[in-house]
C-alpha cells in the first residue's frame, strides 16, 4: 500500500489534498490500545499539507496537518520502547486477510497485523518551530 488515500474513511483527505498522499513519515501524537476489542489508535501528523483547503480553513495560518488511522481485530501486536514524539517510517502491506502495520523510528517501532484499517478525517493547525518535526 503506497497511499493514505487507499484506505477506509480517506474521503475528506482525498478532498483536501489534489494528489494521493504517500504513507512514509509521520510524527506520532497518541497512541491507545484497547485489549478489549481489541483495537488500536494513531494520531499523528503528516508532513505533507492540504492544498485544496475548505473556506473555513483559509483564514488562518495552519502549516500542519494531523491524521490518524483505527485498527480494529489486531494480532501479533510487538512494541519495542514506549513511543515518543519523533518521526517514524511506517509501512502498511496486505497479506491475504490482514494489513501488516509497520512504525520504525530511532529508538522504537510498533508491528501488528490488523483485519480492518481506516483513516481519521484530517485536521490542520499551526505548529510552532519549537514543535515542528518535518524539516
Amino acid at each position: 500500500m503506497k497511499h493514505w488515500n487507499e484506505l477506509d474513511g480517506s474521503i475528506f483527505l482525498s478532498k483536501i489534498f489534489s494528489y494521493p498522499v504517500e504513507i512514509g513519515k509521520i510524527a506520532l501524537f497518541s497512541f491507545t490500545i484497547e485489549n478489549d476489542q481489541p483495537s488500536i489508535s494513531m494520531d499523528f501528523d503528516i508532513p505533507e499539507f492540504p492544498d485544496n483547503l475548505p473556506e473555513k480553513w483559509k483564514s488562518t495560518e495552519y502549516n500542519m496537518c494531523r491524521t490518524g488511522i483505527t485498527c480494529n481485530d489486531i494480532k501479533d501486536l510487538k512494541i519495542l520502547n514506549l513511543p515518543v514524539h519523533e518521526v517514524f517510517t511506517v509501512q502498511i502491506n496486505r497479506e491475504n486477510d490482514y494489513f501488516t502495520f509497520e512504525a520504525i523510528s530511532d529508538s522504537a517501532s510498533i508491528k501488528f497485523n490488523t483485519k480492518f484499517i481506516s483513516i481519521t478525517e484530517p485536521t490542520v493547525y499551526i505548529n510552532g518551530p519549537d514543535d515542528y518535526y518535518f524539516k
